[in-house]
């Protein structure tokens, strides 16, 4: 049985917690013009080759600051992984970051999102790319987000 974590950002991620461990994929994208969007198909294909049990998608909304364009197209990729998921027949919840946080993270510092998962998932690899410095902050959420939907469905 996978349960799945999706944070449905352009520089979100995927993670599936299963019996063969944790697997995580940078949010698939697609160049169109000068600006990126999701890549549906890739989309698709990842959540049928990991078959889960059901799907957890981060609920997020606007932020202050945050730009016109740049929270329409938010947006637009979050209704779509919903969308995909209510077409492949997949239950999904959605879950607000301050209900995944305040349980994985309690009595943890503001930002120890990394700590906490590397705690978790020791061996997991968290860059975007073999050529990457640092974790990705996608691929950590989508991980927690997994994992919280894991312990909610027992």
């Amino acid at each position: 049985m996978n349960i799945i974590g999706i944070d449905p950002g352009l520089d979100g991620g995927l993670a599936a917690i299963g019996p063969e461990g944790l697997d995580l994929t940078v949010m698939p994208t697609a160049a169109v013009g000068k600006h990126r969007q999701l890549d549906e198909q890739a989309i698709v294909s990842w959540l049928l080759a990991h078959r889960p049990a059901h799907v957890f998608i981060e609920h997020v909304g606007a932020r202050p600051g945050q730009g016109v364009v740049s929270m329409f197209t938010f947006g637009t990729g979050w209704g779509l992984v919903r969308g995909i998921c209510a077409g492949l027949a997949l239950p999904y919840e959605l879950v607000r970051p301050q209900e995944w946080q305040g349980t994985l993270l309690a009595g943890q510092p503001k930002g120890s999102e990394y700590l906490v998962a590397s705690r978790l998932w020791p061996s997991a690899d968290w860059r975007a790319s073999e050529r990457a410095a640092k974790a990705h902050g996608g691929l950590v959420d989508a991980a927690l987000i997994a994992e919280f939907g894991r312990r909610r469905l027992g």
